[in-house]
């Protein structure tokens, strides 16, 4: 992963923050963890950050309340990491403007890959670091928005639905870095739940098939277990 990507954590159990700066260091994310919102509001408005991952039970002020601060006054992504599991909680998180919301106790792996998903959407926005991306491949796959296809290395074109083209999109985004389900689910459906996950698995079995059936060139979808999809290749935009 790349070092250019700032992370702020904003965690009061000073040894899971702790925990979650040392591992993001080793995956190569520069993290900074604070344990208020008093250190946060220094922190914040001190330096650059890609991504603020935020607590919502802080000593002093409502998670909430920051994660609002840094939708209205930053460029950076947010990500609500918090013991609170109910859907009235989470809702009230995404209203407040999280890209994601995260349960504890959460996989550090899982994180580390949600904050790099997010981060690199920021890769075109001048006040962040830029962060390298993999030159195409001359036999990348390219994708249609105008003509909602896909065409792969040997000039097939497959047909795609609304959401199959949405999907590819958001995977396209982070060419070789998983996209969570968390942020999948959300974006396709606006919502987590048992059926939308059912949809998920549904959509991207249909997609396998149709490129499968259509080409012999080697999938370009795959799955991260446990923490999303990716496409292994570039997806040029045309």
């Amino acid at each position: 992963m790349d070092s250019a990507i700032r992370v702020l954590i904003v965690e009061d159990n000073n040894d899971l923050r702790e925990s979650m700066v040392e591992y993001l260091g080793i995956v190569g994310i520069e993290a900074v963890g604070v344990a208020s919102a008093a250190e946060f509001y220094v922190a914040v408005t001190a330096g650059s950050w890609n991504v603020v991952v935020a607590d919502i039970g802080l000593p002093d002020q409502s998670g909430y309340v920051l994660v609002e601060y840094v939708r209205n006054n930053t460029t950076a992504r947010v990500i609500i990491l918090t013991a609170r599991n109910a859907l009235d909680d989470r809702i009230k998180g995404y209203g407040a403007g999280a890209d994601l919301y995260l349960s504890k106790p959460v996989d550090s792996r899982e994180l580390a890959a949600a904050i790099a998903s997010l981060a690199l959407r920021r890769t075109n926005d001048p006040q962040l670091p830029a962060l390298s991306s993999p030159a195409p491949p001359q036999d990348a796959w390219s994708l249609s928005r105008s003509a909602w296809s896909l065409i792969a290395p040997d000039e097939t074109v497959i047909a795609l639905t609304s959401k199959e083209l949405q999907f590819l999109e958001l995977l396209a985004a982070t060419p070789g870095m998983p996209v969570t389900r968390e942020i999948l689910l959300m974006k396709l459906y606006n919502r987590h739940d048992e059926y939308t996950n059912r949809s998920l698995d549904s959509l991207v079995r249909r997609l396998r098939a149709k490129i499968m059936a259509a080409t012999d060139v080697p999938q370009p979808i795959k799955t991260a277990h446990a923490v999303g999809h990716c496409v292994s290749v570039s997806l040029n935009m045309v």
